[in-house]
């Protein structure tokens, strides 16, 4: 049996409200595991490269709910984004580690859409996978994706 760990994370930058990139980062995540896991959302302060503050919100999905997120993510994509996604796959895959890296549109989160996006703004989505290795983690990420239009 696969198990899935999906970490979240987004930067809040002085220039934006954190409660919105707070939202943005658990609109990533099913309704009905939003409430629960936002208790667990941390936030550490560090200082940018310029000297401003910049928060980093961070969440960490372990097990049956990482796989529920990370199939939420998956189907709730346009299928122009899946297709994209499963055939930049190999590229998005760490295969000696079993790790799935994605960045999502911050903007987009906020407005309830899930896109990939591959500028700066973005909530980035680590997916870690035990019990698989490089091209098993893309043919199992074929099959979730299967499993959407079902």
């Amino acid at each position: 049996m696969v198990k899935v760990t999906v970490e979240l994370s987004a930067f809040s930058h002085s220039t934006e409200l954190e409660e919105r990139v707070r939202l943005a980062l658990l609109n990533a995540i099913p309704a009905e595991l939003r409430q629960r896991l936002s208790q667990r959302v941390s936030t550490q302060r560090v200082e940018g490269y310029y000297g401003n503050v910049v928060t980093v919100l961070r969440v960490s999905v372990p097990g049956s709910s990482g796989l529920e997120v990370l199939r939420y993510v998956l189907c709730s994509m346009s299928r122009t984004d899946l297709e994209l996604l499963l055939a930049t796959a190999s590229s998005r895959v760490e295969e000696r580690r079993a790790r799935l890296h994605l960045r999502l549109s911050k903007q987009d989160l906020y407005l309830g859409r899930i896109r990939l996006y591959e500028g700066g703004d973005v909530v980035k989505v680590l997916a870690s996978f035990e019990g698989l290795r490089g091209v098993e983690l893309v043919d199992y990420l074929r099959e979730v994706a299967r499993s959407c239009a079902g």
